[in-house]
């Protein structure tokens, strides 16, 4: 199936404000025809409004959108894991999406749900099994990983019940991965969606990705939306921010977001930008149009040349400090109040 490289997210627009739906409805007419959303953002609201978007506009006399013309991705929640709770939590998803199926259906998290949001760091320092000490009933680090192998499972025989037409992952490490595909009946998944950003490229990651099959689409492409003034001071600035970055911008006569944007797509990673601005949304879906990046080759003014060049391309990922000991922790800019937010573990 043919996946858009550019996707609208949906990621925390205000719960139960009707922004969400405004804000796909004004994507769709924008140009955007896939949409990224999962079953846990707003409050478990914005699915529903996400999903009267795309019903108004696909039964609209006015549009010629229809449901066929949009690839619709959600994400099965963490507190599902399992296989009937995965089935279950898909069949909520689309009676609040009112749609039959979904086009990709994502694993949102490999680890554990917890059993109180009111989690104590020292004692979860202090105990043996860490922030584990308050995983849900089932959810035990010795359990996650036949755990996840269910919720696989479900996921495979939802692809072949037709309720999905794709079925991937998202944030899942190398480690993760070698795990399902142990068990997998259907391998490789289709997209693994990570937070990919010049400040943590994910390059080992990426490069098993590429080596399995599996298509990466980046989130948090801008920097995302949950990181503080420390972390953004100790990494040398929000990306947006950055002189690299704004030079870059100024010098092809395009917004940071772009060159941003660019910079991902043009290394063939997907990408699904958030914006309640018309404006902004349709500049960010430019960031995937070649024709919109031609220049003169300034070695051969009678070459063309399209997209970031070579040498731009190495300034951003300069950026990278992910390599850097101390900082490394920091350029993971999402989940930020997860303590299991580094991924390390089984």
């Amino acid at each position: 199936i043919h996946m858009p490289q550019i996707g609208f997210g949906t990621y925390k627009f205000k719960k139960g404000s009707g922004d969400a739906e405004r804000a796909v409805r004004e994507a769709l007419c924008s140009g955007y025809r896939s949409i990224d959303t999962a079953f846990i953002y707003g409050g478990e609201m914005t699915e529903k409004e996400v999903g009267q978007a795309i019903h108004d506009i696909s039964s609209s006399s006015t549009s010629d959108i229809s449901r066929s013309d949009i690839f619709l991705t959600s994400k099965q929640w963490r507190a599902y894991h399992g296989y009937e709770p995965t089935l279950a939590c898909l069949s909520k998803s689309l009676k609040r999406l009112q749609t039959s199926y979904l086009d990709l259906y994502l694993i949102h998290w490999p680890g554990p749900a917890y059993n109180t949001m009111n989690r104590r760091n020292d004692l979860m320092k202090s105990s043996p099994d860490g922030p584990f000490v308050y995983a849900k009933g089932g959810h035990e680090a010795k359990n996650l990983e036949a755990l996840r192998a269910e919720t696989w499972r479900a996921m495979e025989d939802s692809l072949y019940n037709g309720k999905v037409r794709a079925i991937g992952v998202s944030n899942f490490t190398i480690q993760h991965l070698e795990a399902l595909k142990r068990t997998a009946r259907v391998w490789p998944p289709a997209i693994n969606q990570i937070e990919l950003h010049p400040y943590n490229p994910q390059t080992k990651l990426v490069e098993y990705c590429h080596s399995e099959g599996i298509i990466v689409q980046a989130y948090a492409s801008l920097g995302g939306q949950d990181s503080g003034k420390k972390t953004w001071n100790a990494l040398g600035g929000k990306l947006l921010e950055r002189k690299e970055v704004k030079g870059i911008a100024e010098k092809y006569d395009r917004t940071e977001a772009q060159v941003l944007l660019r910079w991902a797509t043009q290394q063939g990673f997907g990408v699904i930008p958030k914006s309640s601005k018309v404006e902004n949304m349709m500049l960010n879906l430019e960031a995937t149009v070649d024709e919109k990046w031609e220049y003169v080759s300034a070695e051969d003014s009678q070459e063309k040349k399209i997209g970031l060049d070579e040498k731009d391309m190495d300034i951003l990922s300069g950026l990278d400090q992910s390599q850097n000991d101390e900082l490394f922790e920091k350029t993971r800019l999402c989940w930020v109040r997860d303590p299991l937010k580094m991924l390390n573990f089984d």
